[in-house]
């Protein structure tokens, strides 16, 4: 018999999770040669770095990747008056994964895994070509670099280094006209780390990683951090790698491996040597979580930023068929809402939402809004996606700040030559003199945003503040229908939401 003192583990109740291998290393590497698909495969058990190095078994779930894909990159300057677009652009961030990606069966070596973990299907193996593995290969790499750095490490909002740098930084070669043959090396992406109280500089590599593909990726970091460190900023590099072979077999486990090193600060220096750091036991802190103790609007214009891409499709559905949207209900506690790692709170686990979910069917008459306010619900505005299965919303006040931020980013666009979408471009230009000319008018962008920005945080943290309980018809215009069962698996994090039907997620092999 167990013994009394043994506590034993809850049963897995999620039908989306999915294990995936992470094998963490703070020194160049060759290729992994199968070790993910052993079993010794540690515990996962912080929301940092581990306390060493090796190979790790975490579960996680299919909502979070999908959360990972849609926030990954946000240039949003070219959706400003074409909010349809960045409804499709999220469907073409999901498709790939769904397109091409299985299930198969593996070994629960711990007991919160959940015996499951990704591969490739038939479709990768037998029915595409090179070039759309190579942008299949890109996009999971960039999704997956996005989920391990932010759900699995805490890190807050990434952003591309070709929109901006940290701490204003500038970068020379940016403004610089290129070298025909000449290429200067810079990273995929930057975050900062609020709980290290450091900046990260990441690489995302994908497909079939090979050492030489891994040591390019590094180059890449190295020279981020060339244009960083006479800054004298306390950096961390990570160059995020995910394998996956694009045949079809049961031990064919999509897994990640994470090289890091820390480079402290050095202002009195330009050479880029590095200082190897212990990696901290760090617990996550989520940007969206400490919107309440933002008063200057700092935090909440980068969060607003971030969920753009999202704000501006549910625009679009709003102006293709009202009838589309939802209101549906979530606890007003955020703090209720919070995991302890992961982005996402999956409904599974927020029971103050569910009570308060069968307190509203308790009442007479249809659910509302008003209603939902009177038992301590909040109504997210929601909207399936077009083109997928997955709906998305985000609460009312982050709705307003990014309604004000659209505003305020058209204002800027409009004085920005060549960036509006209805700016014409001549047709006789080369497709460098093309490129030259787009980074030229991003650039003034960014400028624009950045002398503006004081002003902006002003206006978005007062349409934050003043638009808690309002009722969402007085924003929109009218009453979106309410959804108190959506019947799916549901997530949310302080102020957005995410659902999918579990019979559309990645389909077991057979």
């Amino acid at each position: 018999m167990p013994s009394k003192n043994k506590h034993d583990q809850p049963p897995l109740l999620y039908a989306d999770a999915i294990d995936i291998p992470v094998l963490f290393r703070d020194g160049p590497g060759g290729r992994t040669k199968g070790e993910w698909r052993q079993d010794d495969l540690a515990a996962w058990e912080g929301t940092g770095f581990p306390g060493k190095d090796g190979w790790y078994l975490p579960t996680t779930t299919w909502r979070e990747i999908l959360k990972a894909a849609i926030n990954v990159g946000r240039d949003l300057s070219p959706w400003l008056d074409r909010p349809h677009y960045a409804a499709r652009e999220i469907a073409a961030r999901i498709a790939p994964m769904d397109t091409y990606m299985d299930l198969h069966d593996g070994p629960r070596l711990h007991d919160y895994n959940a015996g499951r973990r990704l591969t490739a299907n038939i479709v990768l193996q037998e029915g595409t070509e090179s070039s759309a593995r190579g942008a299949f290969s890109y996009r999971m790499g960039m999704t997956m670099a996005e989920w391990a750095c932010r759900s699995l490490m805490g890190l807050s909002q990434t952003w591309h280094i070709e929109d901006k740098w940290p701490e204003g930084i500038t970068d020379t070669a940016q403004k610089a006209k290129p070298v025909k043959g000449q290429k200067n090396p810079r990273p995929d992406l930057w975050g900062r780390h609020q709980a290290e109280s450091r900046y990260w500089l990441i690489e995302a590599k994908g497909g079939d990683i090979r050492p030489g593909r891994l040591d390019r990726g590094w180059e890449q970091l190295v020279g981020g951090c060339t244009v960083v460190h006479p800054h004298g900023l306390d950096h961390r590099l990570v160059l995020c790698g995910t394998g996956l072979r694009r045949h079809v077999s049961p031990r064919n486990d999509l897994f990640v491996t994470l090289r890091h090193e820390h480079h402290p600060g050095k202002p009195d220096t330009g050479s880029c040597s590095s200082a190897s750091g212990d990696p901290s036991q760090v617990g996550p802190q989520s940007a969206e979580a400490s919107l309440e103790d933002d008063e200057s609007g700092a935090t909440l214009l980068d969060v607003a930023r971030s969920q753009m891409l999202l704000f501006l499709a549910l625009r679009a559905v709003e102006l293709a068929s009202f009838t589309q949207l939802r209101l549906v209900p979530v606890a007003q506690e955020r703090a209720e809402r919070r995991r302890a790692s992961g982005l996402l709170t999956l409904m599974e686990d927020d029971q103050a939402t569910r009570d308060r979910r069968d307190a509203l069917r308790e009442r007479s008459g249809s659910p509302s809004d008003d209603k939902a306010q009177d038992v301590g619900l909040e109504s997210f505005l929601t909207a399936r996606i077009p083109g997928t299965e997955v709906t998305l919303g985000m609460s009312q006040r982050l709705y307003a700040a990014c309604e004000t931020l659209v505003w305020a980013d058209r204002d800027i666009a409009a004085r920005t030559p060549g960036l509006r979408a209805e700016d014409h471009i001549d047709v006789d230009l080369r497709e460098g003199e093309i490129d030259e000319r787009t980074l030229a008018a991003r650039r003034e962008y960014r400028e624009r945003q950045e002398d503006a920005r004081p002003y902006i945080q002003r206006a978005v943290r007062h349409a934050f503040a003043n638009s808690q309980n309002g009722p969402w018809r007085e924003r929109l215009g009218g009453s979106p229908g309410f959804a108190l069962s959506p019947g799916t698996l549901e997530a949310t994090t302080p102020e957005t939401y995410l659902s999918i039907n579990p019979t559309d997620i990645v389909h077991r092999q057979h």
